[in-house]
């Protein structure tokens, strides 16, 4: 008995050791893999809010760099031509992810101009306490000492933006000046510094694709003013609302309205195809709003509604440096319209079949009274502009977006 019971006892003694262990050990996997997926959730929600930021950044930034391109003569061109871009993007693919064919490079520009602005923000007040200390007394050692250390600041806020730009310009690095000369000396040290660099400058411009936007505004402008050129011209001859000449205007309103009524649905063909020949596709856009009349008419109310809080900017001529800061309304403003055009071209083209006869005349008319109605206030704009009948030509969401 004793033998058998301290044989019994030997082969389960091996059991009650190893079983904590085994508790051991699963409870161990258990707080890896719950440290894992909480690892995991936390890498997420950092990417989740890092690709909103920076999403919403170069959103900003693409506005901004528009709107500076649209204060520009001529240069305005490159910005209708974008936003023509993006319209076809979207009516190509039917995706509004599609919307900001140039945001990358937007958002570069953006943090270089972000990176700049910060770095000579020290810079700016050092200056401001170096002149108040010169007016004050310009002979003592304290204003030459701010002299001298403005003249070294400046120097070296210089050398560091060289270096950030040359090392790739991202705005991180405008905050790390070491990492700069360490990454431009190795680069230096293995003779790729300026092959490097200068390849780089050569594919950022040749993404923007400049002669091939510029074309796409000018010839885009050319057809919308091959259509509203007319009609305008007749729609402002009347100078009061009385005598032989209001007959012309009326005329030219109607013909207006009709243009105004097809013109965009026409434009958001030509930034799909890029042909100036879908600006004679008449039956293509009838046929295209048929098939999709309540998309349309509120199409034409968001754009043309959009038009008219934009002539209300157009009242006094802003000063000349500070034109892009209210062309930057007007981008803004009219960038989403133009987005949602693209959009409903898009749906209009995948769909075969048209809805009920009596629906698509009743949202035709519709269209055609909001399109009257923004010929009818466009006649009192010219009273309230600083360009007087000029005023009537601009057409901003046809045309560029600019105040002036």
């Amino acid at each position: 008995m004793n033998q058998d019971t301290a044989t019994q006892s030997v082969s389960h003694s091996p059991i009650l050791v190893e079983e904590p262990v085994l508790i051991s050990n699963e409870r161990d996997e258990i707080e890896l893999v719950s440290q894992d997926n909480q690892r995991t959730w936390i890498k997420r929600t950092w990417k989740g809010i890092h690709w909103t930021v920076s999403g919403l950044f170069g959103i900003v930034s693409l506005v901004i760099v528009l709107a500076i391109l649209a204060a520009i003569p001529i240069v305005n061109l490159l910005a209708l031509g974008y936003l023509l871009q993006a319209e076809g993007e979207v009516a190509r693919s039917g995706k509004l992810t599609q919307a900001f064919p140039m945001l990358n490079q937007a958002r570069l520009i953006g943090g270089c101009l972000l990176g700049i602005f910060l770095c000579l923000l020290p810079l700016r007040y050092l200056g401001d306490f170096t002149s108040d200390a010169m007016l004050v007394d310009p002979n003592s050692g304290l204003t030459r000492f701010l002299q001298i250390l403005t003249s070294l600041a400046a120097v070296g806020v210089f050398l560091h933006l060289l270096g950030a730009l040359a090392a790739g310009g991202r705005l991180i690095r405008f905050f790390r000046p070491i990492k700069n000369v360490r990454t431009l000396i190795s680069e230096f040290r293995s003779r790729t510094l300026f092959s490097d660099r200068s390849l780089a400058v050569s594919v950022f411009v040749r993404s923007f694709q400049l002669r091939k936007t510029f074309l796409l505004g000018f010839w885009g402008a050319l057809g919308i003013l091959m259509w509203t050129l007319i009609p305008t011209g007749l729609y402002a001859v009347a100078d009061a609302p009385q005598g032989p000449q209001i007959l012309i205007t009326l005329a030219g309103g109607v013909l207006l309205t009709l243009v105004c009524s097809w013109v965009p649905v026409l434009q958001a063909g030509y930034a799909c195809e890029e042909r100036l020949s879908q600006y004679t596709q008449l039956k293509r856009a009838r046929q295209l709003f048929r098939r999709t009349p309540l998309l349309w008419t509120l199409a034409l109310l968001l754009g043309y509604a959009m038009s008219i809080v934009l002539y209300l900017f157009k009242i006094v001529a802003p000063p000349q440096d500070a034109l892009w800061l209210l062309t930057t309304v007007f981008i803004a403003i009219i960038y989403p319209a133009r987005i949602y055009i693209g959009w409903v071209y898009s749906r209009s083209s995948r769909k075969m079949d048209e809805p009920w006869r009596i629906w698509r005349w009743f949202w035709s008319l519709v269209s055609f009274a909001i399109c009257g109605f923004y010929v009818f206030l466009l006649f009192f704009t010219r009273n309230i502009g600083a360009n007087g009948k000029l005023v009537l030509f601009e057409q901003p969401l046809l045309l560029i977006p600019s105040p002036f």
